[in-house]
């Protein structure tokens, strides 16, 4: 269940973290290279932001080559940036609907990385949002996303560290909420 207690699942995030600290960082690499030549960019986030919310509910490693392997991506993973990106940034040009927006499409990157559709995303994040009562764990949440795209934005090479930070977060809140338990991780041995 997604709640208030930020300071466990961000401890949570910086274990994970660590233990996938490999896989995290050459994915974010991966991300950030496509990002500068524009059209990439999306579709390897989302690839990798699907291989977290993987990783995170099996245990197993994060691979990072999953942020340019997943070829069915490509379509889902720019509608989701037009369609929750665009109303987002216009929103937070006043500040108050951007952060609304944010707050109720906090599931759709989740929900569209399970294999749901884009629309079929927004709509079911609207309606875990409206079932809960608690609103403000999820602006807590969400603040907690928005300060480390802020602390990404002062410097470029801080995205590096602060992408596979916010993925994990995401995944984990998601993971949360869906009161799914999540596996220890399994250590390979070759």
């Amino acid at each position: 269940m997604l709640d208030s207690h930020i300071d466990r699942r961000f401890k949570r995030t910086w274990d994970f973290f660590l233990a996938n600290a490999t896989g995290l960082l050459l994915g974010s690499l991966v991300v950030l290279i496509g990002s500068i030549f524009i059209i990439p960019g999306p579709w390897f986030a989302f690839n990798l932001l699907q291989e977290t919310l993987e990783s995170v509910r099996t245990g197993r490693p994060v691979r990072w080559q999953a942020a340019y392997e997943r070829q069915g991506n490509f379509l889902k993973s720019w509608g989701l940036t037009l369609i929750m990106g665009i109303p987002i940034a216009l929103g937070y040009s006043l500040i108050v609907p951007g952060l609304l927006l944010s707050i109720i499409w906090f599931h759709a990157p989740m929900l569209a990385a399970e294999g749901r559709t884009v629309i079929g995303a927004l709509s079911e994040s609207f309606r875990v949002f409206q079932r809960r009562s608690d609103w403000a764990a999820y602006f807590l949440n969400v603040l907690v996303l928005v300060v480390l795209s802020a602390v990404a934005g002062l410097a470029f090479p801080i995205a590096f560290l602060t992408l596979p930070l916010s993925f994990v977060y995401l995944a984990l809140c998601h993971t949360d909420e869906k009161a799914q338990e999540v596996l220890p991780r399994r250590e390979v041995v070759v």
